[in-house]
Formats: C-alpha cells, sequence, structure tokens
C-alpha cells in the first residue's frame, strides 16, 4: 500500500512542467494564434485557454481520462485502446495529434524507469494488440490510476498540466513576465474546476471537440465567450 503522503508526491512529479517529454518545446497552437494576432495580449491569452478548457481539453481529455479509468477497472484493454484512438483522430490539426503521441510514448517509457513495479500489462495490451496511439491523454490516466489517484484529481491536474504548458509558451511568444503567467493560472484553477464539475457525469463515449472553427470564432467574438462558458 503507498503511503498517501508519497503518492502525492509521485502524482505532483508527473504534473512538473519540467518532465522530460518534450512538452517544453510546443506551444500546442498558440504560437500561430499569436503570429497572426488572435492572441496579444494576457487578456487574450486568457480568453484562449479559457477556449481550449471549455471546447476541447475538459469535454475530449477530461472525459477521455474518465473512460481510461473505467477500462482499467474493466480490465478491458480493447476499451482502452477505443478511448486513447477516439482522442487521437478528434486532436486537430494535425501538430497536436503528433506531439500528443510523441509526448504520451515519452511519458510511458519514463513512467517505466520511475515506476520498476508499475503493472503495464493493460497498455502494453492495448498498443500491441488493440492498435493504440499510446497519446498523452492516455498515458497520463493509465499512470495516475496505477498510482491510486482519484479520477477527479487525476482530471484536474492533466487541465492544469495543460493551462501551465500553454502559459509557458506563452512566456517565449508574448511580453508578458512571470509573476502576471502565475496570476493568469492562478485565476484559470477556478475555471479548470468548475468546467470539468459540469461535464465529470458524462459517458466517455461522448467525448468530443468543438474543432477548432469554433475556437477561433469564440476568441473574436467578444459576446461568444461568456455564454459558451455558460452552457
Amino acid at each position: 500500500m503507498m503511503h498517501s503522503g508519497t503518492k502525492l508526491l509521485r502524482y505532483v512529479q508527473l504534473l512538473d512542467s519540467a518532465l522530460p517529454i518534450g512538452g517544453f518545446s510546443h506551444s500546442f497552437g498558440l504560437e500561430a494564434y499569436t503570429h497572426d494576432g488572435t492572441v496579444r495580449t494576457t487578456s487574450e491569452l486568457e480568453t484562449f485557454i479559457r477556449s481550449q478548457l471549455h471546447a476541447s481539453l475538459v469535454r475530449l481529455d477530461g472525459l477521455a481520462i474518465k473512460g481510461v479509468y473505467e477500462a482499467i477497472d474493466q480490465e478491458d484493454a480493447s476499451l482502452l485502446a477505443l478511448y486513447d484512438k477516439q482522442v487521437h483522430a478528434q486532436r486537430t490539426p494535425r501538430e497536436l495529434r503528433e506531439s500528443g503521441h510523441k509526448m504520451g510514448k515519452r511519458l510511458l517509457k519514463l513512467a517505466r524507469s520511475l515506476y520498476p513495479q508499475m503493472d503495464f500489462s493493460l497498455i502494453d495490451i492495448a498498443i500491441h494488440e488493440h492498435g493504440a496511439f499510446c497519446g498523452i491523454t492516455t498515458v497520463h490516466g493509465y499512470i495516475n490510476h496505477r498510482l491510486d489517484i482519484g479520477l477527479d484529481e487525476a482530471v484536474i491536474g492533466h487541465l492544469y498540466a495543460s493551462v501551465n504548458a500553454y502559459v509557458n509558451s506563452a512566456l517565449r511568444l508574448l511580453p508578458i513576465g512571470q509573476t502576471e503567467a502565475q496570476m493568469l493560472i492562478h485565476t484559470l484553477l477556478n475555471v479548470i474546476e468548475l468546467e470539468w464539475n459540469q461535464v465529470r457525469g458524462g459517458d466517455p463515449d461522448d467525448m468530443h471537440s468543438f474543432g477548432i472553427a469554433q475556437e477561433i470564432y469564440a476568441m473574436r467574438h467578444e459576446s461568444l465567450p461568456a455564454r459558451l462558458f455558460m452552457s
């Protein structure tokens, strides 16, 4: 039985932005938005991240992690692969699919070294027998389940790591400082929890992303986000 304090520390390590899985080298689409002038200020960055949380991260990644937990509970490698493939297929554009795949493979490789006693048999079957892509969302959910982290904590942690990745990218792309960046992350913590609470009772089979066109439209029309975030 893992001590609760040790379990927490292992979980925190998994969320560290310095984890060597290549996340630092990706902007997750933000670079394109900064170059075309859609995101220029901290306020616009916040709107962008809120749109990502509402339109994609919570309803796709969050429900996918819930599906991963259910698949592991049922010891169903084919179901695990199915949810992994659904996330991969819906993640757009192609660069995001590729980066998610690469980071997932690196995280899985790292996890085998960090947690030598962890049971990876189910995800190995999902990959080798059912063609799972082994994306970052699936691997994150799998490791957290094996670490005995609760579903809500696993999802919220993954969303926090995603927000942190966006903000770290913004530090390289926009004229904002570290203090301003940390204040933005602090503001978005409540948004993460509120967004997840809206969909946590949903069926993983209903995972979806609104798509990039809707996200851009939401960002460029000030009256829409307020209604969108309340739906």
